[in-house]
């Protein structure tokens, strides 16, 4: 739940900035912002101004994504997987 309220303030934060489409919102750190106001969020408590401020700060913490930029690592061994072809 509380990483559907994440998603949902990142969300709107995006829309409420009028960011471009290639900026993206660190989910890291809305999940941080938002850790206080998740016990008042979850009660159905009024956040109003507070959380307002918060939609901002997280709004100012975005990344540019960039397509096709995918680095794969190099495949390494799996150590348990020889460890059960030795016989005890």
């Amino acid at each position: 739940m509380c990483d559907n309220l994440q998603t949902l303030a990142a969300l709107t934060a995006h829309e409420q900035a009028a960011l471009r489409e290639v900026d993206r919102i660190n989910h890291a750190y809305a999940q941080t912002a938002l850790k206080p106001f998740m016990p008042a969020l979850l009660l159905g408590k009024k956040v109003g101004k507070r959380l307002s401020e918060v939609l901002n700060l997280i709004a100012k913490q975005t990344y540019l994504h960039r397509e096709n930029l995918s680095k794969p690592r190099k495949p390494k061994p799996k150590p348990h997987k020889h460890m059960a072809q030795k016989p005890c």
